[in-house]
């Protein structure tokens, strides 16, 4: 993908957060499935970075510009597209 589509993603992804944190009347006992879809989301773009930048590390041994990554919400996306995918097709 293009550089510009990956910061739209980003920038959409960020918007959505933000949109749940402060505007969304989202909870427990009116709506389930939406709060727990809320969570989930939360969950996984908390959980993802941790992951880009353990395999990060763990591959390239050294501190990497794309390990800044790690602070852009859902920046673990654009490396598991652009880096771990290609990488392990190479490897198959």
């Amino acid at each position: 993908m293009r550089l510009g589509a990956w910061i739209l993603l980003f920038v959409i992804t960020t918007l959505f957060a933000a949109w749940v944190v402060i505007f969304s009347t989202w909870n427990l006992q009116d709506n389930p499935v939406a709060s727990q879809f809320a969570i989930a989301f939360f969950i996984f773009i908390s959980a993802g970075p941790y992951w880009m930048l353990y395999d990060s590390w763990r591959r390239d041994k050294k501190l990497t510009p794309k390990m800044w990554l790690f602070f852009v919400p859902s920046g673990f996306v654009y490396y598991y597209f652009e880096h771990f995918r290609p990488r392990k097709r190479r490897a198959e």
